[in-house]
This record gives C-alpha cells, structure tokens and sequence, in this order.
C-alpha cells in the first residue's frame, strides 16, 4: 500500500506541476495588493441566475442569498442574519425580520419575500411541508406554523428558506406557484392521516405543478432584469466558463464593516488544479482531498498555505443487514468491533479523519461528544480497540470454532459475507480493501463488492448487501445527538440495516427501547439536564449493541493562504470553522462581513 501511495503521489505531483504552468507559478511573491477574494467551485453556463433552474447558481448560493440565522455547531451558538430575533411558542415559530434590508437592486426585503419563497419551494420542490402555515403579522414579522418544532433548526438555518424567490423578481409566477403549495400540502397532510386522496386531486396538481415547472425553470433571472437581484452580501456580475464574478451588495446590512469588494471564482475542474491554484496563489482557499505524502510534499511549496481540519458531521462506519441471521449474533458484532484497527484503515483511506481505535461506538461524533457524556460516567461504556485475542475468546464463548484457519458458526457454517461498499467513493473503497484484508487475515471469509454510480441507495434499500460502508452516525441538518440517533434508529439507517430498535435492551437503568428514548429526547430536548441523561442511556445502547461499528469521523481539509492577497483568517480553534460542512462558503463570508477577513494593503 505504501508503494502505492509513493506512486500515485508521483504521478499525482507531475500533474500539478503541469496545471501550475498553466495557472501562473507566483508562489514566490510577497503579496499583492487587492481587493477581491479567490475561490473556486462549479456553475451552469450559460449562467442564469435562477436557483430553480437547471444547476441553480452553483457555489455562489451562500454569497447570494441569506438564512434566518447561521448556526455554530461547537458553540450551540445562533448568529442572526436576516433574522433579528424569533419566538418559539408550540409549534408557532415569531420571526423579527431586519428592519430595511434591501436587495442589490435596492428593493426592499419584506415579510412577502419571505412567504414567496416559501410558495415557491414548496410548490417546485414538495418540500418543506413541515411548514403548515406561514403568515406576515406586518412587513417585518413573519409567523410561522409548523407540524413539529423538529422542524425549528432547519428553518432558521436553511439558506433556501427566507430569501429565493423576491417578490418583484418573480412575480409572474407567485399565485401559481401559491396554489401549486396549496394543493401539494392538501394531498400530503391527507396522505399521512390516512386519507384518501381522489385521481381526479392528484391529476390536477400534476398538470398545474408540471407547468409551473416548465415556466420557472426556463426563466432566466439574468437575461430578464440583466442582473439578479440579491439579499446577500454579493452578486454575480460577469460570468463566463471558467471564472464567475461576484460585486459586493452596497445595501447589505454589514456593508460598512466589509473591506473585500469581489469575489472571483475559478472553476474547480479537479483537485488536481485546484491545489496547483492553492500553491500558486491563483486562489486563497479550497477543500480537496488529497494523500498524506502528497500533503507533505506541497506544504514546502508555499509557505503561506495553511490548513484546518473540522468535522464534516458524519462518521464513516460499517453497518449491518440484520435481516440476515448471521448478523444478528451481538457476539459475531463484537468480535468484528474488536478485530479492526480503525487507525490503520483511516490512514490509508483518509488520513486527516478522526480515528475510533481505542474508543467508544457510542453514536456520538468524536469531536463533541464531551459536552454530552460526563467523563465520571465512562465507566459504563466499553472502549474498543483492535484486540485480536478477545475477538476469540467473545466466539469461542458464542459456539464459534476456528478449522483449518477458517472460523465457522454454531451450526456449521463458515463465517462468510461480503463487504459492499460505494465504487465512487475512492477513501471509502480504501477502507473497504483494508477492513476486508484485516478480517480475512483473522479467519473469516469475506470479499468486497463495489456497488457501481448511481446505484447505491437501490442497493442499500433494497437490502441487496451483507455488511456495507457507509455514513453512520451524521448530523446533518440539525447538529446534535437527537438527529444522529434518530438516523440510527428511526430514519436511514434503521430502514436500510432492520435494526431492532423498537425492542428493549438490558441497560444500568432497565430494559429500554431506543426508539421510545428518542421520543422522551425530543420531548425533553430543551431541558438540558434531562436530555442528557436520555442521551446516556441512548449512548449505552449503542455502545453496547452496536447497530453499528464506527471506524472514524470524516473530517472537512481546509486550506488557505494567509498573507498573499488577505490576511485576517482565525485560528484554527476559532468555532466559526465549525460552521463549514454543509457550506463553506458561510464561513468565507462571515468573515468578510464582520471586517476580520480583509485585503493585503
């Protein structure tokens, strides 16, 4: 593996050489004066400008348009932005709009932009019916009703939520898209009530949303008003194939405080160029994956360029099919969990990931489980790391023998299946090889399988697998234990695994199901104390039952040069990097917004 690695780190290295010729070698230079940012990401071309159009508007989205508010995941902290405050009262969500936030164009941004864009998500997107009602109580306060406070997070946090569709932008499309939202909510509440629902209901809603569709995809918002009105901090203004140009929006709320003027990004058409931009100052910060060795080697390239790792939310683990029998023995599970060194497959699969060797499988990611387990009641939990003579002695105990080199069941039968696992998905691949060779060399027969593009959700639901990588625990959305565990034991993961979450399990407290624990934790979510002792007991179960064995958390790699064109960036303790996974480029323009990123003078 390490030949390999030397190899294709080689290969790997002359091909950025290559695109550094191309995208000019300036690492050399002390600085330049400028006013402008560099990044790089992807855009439809001809740019349109429209966010439900084909592409959307690529990776100028969080320069373009503004949530209630963002969300600091290692703080718990909420950051208003066109949100200057909210009540929660049941399941009536307040929202105190900005008072005199304009749009690029200089309209105002009202509570109508705000009912618009919900009209239009709604009506094209079917989502998010989570939004029964929303109302304006005046042009700056916004009501909003909803089927459960689960819902809360993503609609302060959400960046399609508040600001898609401006009124006066979309206007010939408003009372559509209004009904298409009206008869989709109908058809969906009578749906979950168990209501019947008539042909002649659905039929009309197809025919009315299918032609709202056609017309609001093919609309181009930069041909027609030869720009495209904005409410955030910047909007697109020269885009060709290869470099799109965002101009600063003069009437922003933080305007005053911002001292970059653009932003220009280049097209990311690999990691491979994106990292001859990063060495050559032609951009200022990127998040590729690359191999360690290669990492090394670029560091000394250019002395300027940093980088920070922060948790992308989401460990990498392997999960089980329990509707196969095999599976079902917690003594094969654990055997399993105690035979891997997880540090040796996260180094030659993804080596700036978080490690669960010597840890805990206790569903909780790795870099903000402390605030969640008090450390005096680890004592419960076991730890687990590669332990090869234990993993014998857990089967040995269960009825498993070792013949002729090969362990076999109570009943007979060798110990054999298959790990399937994403062909796409090049650092899960590696793991996949690494955690395949480990177990065959300890005595079970196991082959990997790569499930081809586009084909693994088909695969994974119709549970056409034996044992498969995949994300576990993650918190997307809403950064917190409830939404990992409820992925565990109520949404993708319970529906593709069959995990038994509905029975109850011997814990320090009792018998417990976690699928009643999740209820009672979102129940209590606001009571802290309570939550964590609900929180432990789901933990234990985890820990111990193991739905699941993580091997380690994925991290997000981010670089950035400090002191060619900007300087000001924080330290790599500084929680707002927290704020990246699910959109980096909030933290880029927090930073802008707030003065602490700014221009080499």
């Amino acid at each position: 593996m390490k030949k390999f690695f030397k190899k294709g780190s080689s290969v790997l290295l002359i091909t950025i050489f290559i695109v550094m010729l191309f995208v000019g070698c300036s690492s050399e230079k002390e600085s330049v004066n400028s006013n402008h940012l560099q990044l790089a990401t992807d855009w439809p071309f001809p740019f349109h400008g429209n966010p439900f159009g084909a592409g959307g508007v690529g990776g100028a989205w969080w320069f373009m348009y503004e949530p209630f508010a963002y969300y600091l995941p290692m703080t718990g902290e909420y950051i208003p932005r066109l949100a200057e405050n909210w009540e929660i009262d049941g399941n009536d969500v307040k929202v105190y709009l900005r008072k005199d936030v304009k749009f690029s164009d200089g309209e105002l941004f009202t509570a109508e932009d705000v009912i618009n864009t919900v009209n239009f998500i709604q009506a094209l997107w079917g989502w998010p019916y989570d939004i029964k009602e929303v109302k304006a109580i005046d042009s700056n306060t916004v009501i909003f009703t909803l089927t459960s406070t689960n819902f809360v997070h993503t609609l302060l946090t959400d960046g399609a939520i508040a600001s898609l569709a401006p009124l006066h932008v979309y206007s010939d499309f408003a009372e559509q898209a209004e009904e298409v939202a009206k008869i989709g909510k109908e058809i969906f509440y009578r749906q979950i009530e168990g209501q019947e629902v008539s042909e002649e209901m659905r039929n009309q809603y197809n025919k009315k949303a299918d032609e709202l569709a056609q017309k609001v995809r093919g609309f181009s918002v930069f041909n027609t008003f030869g720009r495209v009105p904005v409410v955030g901090s910047f909007e697109p203004v020269n885009i060709s194939q290869v470099e799109m140009k965002l101009e600063r929006n003069k009437y922003h709320w933080l305007n005053s405080k911002q001292k970059i003027d653009d932003i220009i990004f280049k097209r990311w058409s690999s990691n491979e160029y994106v990292w001859a931009s990063l060495i050559s100052n032609e951009i200022d910060a990127a998040h590729p994956n690359m191999p360690k060795d290669v990492v090394e080697q670029l560091n000394n390239l250019n002395s300027r360029l940093k980088v920070i790792s922060v948790s992308d939310l989401s460990d990498i683990s392997l999960i089980f099919n329990f509707k196969k029998q095999m599976f079902n023995d917690l003594a094969l599970r654990k055997s399993i969990a105690y035979i891997l060194n997880r540090d040796t497959i996260r180094d030659v699969s993804s080596w700036q990931a978080n490690s669960y060797e010597n840890y805990y499988a206790y569903g909780l990611l790795k870099s903000m489980s402390n605030e969640w387990i008090d450390e005096a009641n680890l004592n419960k939990f076991t730890k687990y790391s590669q332990n090869k003579t234990l993993a014998e002695q857990i089967l040995e105990e269960a009825g498993y023998k070792k013949d002729n080199g090969i362990w076999h069941q109570s009943n007979g039968n060798p110990v054999e299946f298959t790990i399937s696992v994403y062909g796409p998905h090049n650092d899960w691949v590696l793991a996949a090889r690494e955690i395949v060779q480990q177990l065959k060399s300890f005595g079970f027969k196991v082959d990997m399988k790569l499930i081809p593009e586009g084909m693994r959700d088909n695969v994974m639901r119709t549970g056409d697998y034996d044992v498969a990588i995949e994300f576990g625990t993650a918190w997307w959305g809403y950064p917190h234990p409830l939404t990992g565990y409820r992925r565990l034991y109520e949404g993708d993961i319970a529906l593709i695994t069959g995990f038994p979450s509905t029975e109850k399990y011997l814990t320090p407290w009792g018998e417990l199901a976690p699928k009643d624990l999740i209820e009672e934790l979102n129940n209590n979510l606001y009571d802290e104390i309570k939550a964590k002792e609900i929180i432990e007991k789901l933990a234990y179960i985890t820990n111990e039952y193991l739905p699941i064995i993580p091997i380690k958390e994925k991290v997000l790699p981010i670089y950035f040069n400090n002191g060619f064109r900007v300087q000001g960036w924080p330290d790599e303790k500084d929680p707002i990097w927290s704020l990246a996974p699910g959109g980096i480029e909030r933290v880029y323009n927090l930073l802008i917004g707030e003065g602490i990123l700014y221009p080499i003078e």
